[in-house]
């Protein structure tokens, strides 16, 4: 993921992820996949963190700005490259709006943006706990 001191901040020619929830669609740009050790019940958290490239103009939280309200949503299916697809999940969604420099050359309006869901669950050796046990 590029660092906001890049004099040239530009998400058009970076990966693209495509994450569909049951109240819209967000496209992350210049995405990155974080997972979380598991917790003590052996829960495992993955995020998806990047640069919201289908957002609009306005301030955070704007029903008429972004494509998605920040808060808890249902995840569909999430499209990954490299990972196979994520469907049917609830996900925390957070917008963080960063500001853009002036002059600004960035091709984006600044919102780095992060979707979360509890991914797996795993017993104190690694070993998955299956689904029905969660």
């Amino acid at each position: 993921m590029q660092f906001l001191q890049r004099t040239d901040h530009r998400i058009a020619d970076t990966d693209h992820a495509t994450i569909t929830l049951a109240v819209g669609v967000l496209v992350i740009a210049d995405w990155e996949l974080v997972e979380k050790a598991p917790d003590r019940d052996g829960r495992i958290v993955v995020s998806v963190r990047g640069w919201l490239a289908n957002g609009g103009s306005g301030g955070v939280g704007d029903p008429h700005t972004l494509p998605v309200q920040d808060g808890r949503a249902h995840l569909v299916r999430a499209e990954l490259r490299g990972r196979r697809p994520v469907t049917d999940r609830q996900v925390h969604v957070d917008y963080q709006h960063v500001g853009r420099p002036y002059p600004s050359n960035w091709d984006h309006l600044g919102y780095l943006t992060t979707v979360t869901w509890a991914d797996r669950r795993v017993d104190s050796t690694g070993a998955p706990i299956p689904e029905d046990e969660i």
